[in-house]
């Protein structure tokens, strides 16, 4: 389970990201990462050691929540690995999307697609 502290969770925080940040494409999954900018929002107190991460997996992914559901706890537990080997680069929030394309995809294919959108993101 991906600790607290790193959980993109309050609707501010996602509002300040979706007007902020800037969109990275891959093949079956979308980011939108914006680099920390403390002075900027003063008042949210964000420092540039935070590193916020969400994800979103709509009901364009499928209709079935069980599916969605895979799909998130698969995303969830490959950044929590990748956090805890500390590949990930801090001051950052990031919103990790799910196309449709990813329903069927194996675990070894979703690791791989989030390794390179995270590197073209610039956080690997």
């Amino acid at each position: 389970m991906l600790p607290t502290k790193y959980r993109l969770v309050k609707m501010k925080d996602f509002e300040i990201l979706m007007k902020e940040g800037r969109f990275v494409n891959g093949n079956f999954l979308n980011a939108k990462i914006w680099k920390i900018e403390p002075d900027k929002y003063p008042r949210r107190k964000y420092t540039v050691d935070d590193l916020h991460i969400g994800f979103a997996v709509g009901l364009g992914v499928s209709k079935k929540a069980v599916v969605r559901n895979r799909v998130k706890r698969q995303l969830r537990e490959i950044v929590r690995l990748l956090l805890k080997d500390e590949k990930i680069k801090h001051g950052y929030h990031v919103l990790v999307m799910a196309k449709k394309e990813i329903v069927g995809k194996e675990y070894n294919e979703i690791k791989t697609e989030t390794e390179i959108l995270l590197k073209r993101c610039g956080l690997l």
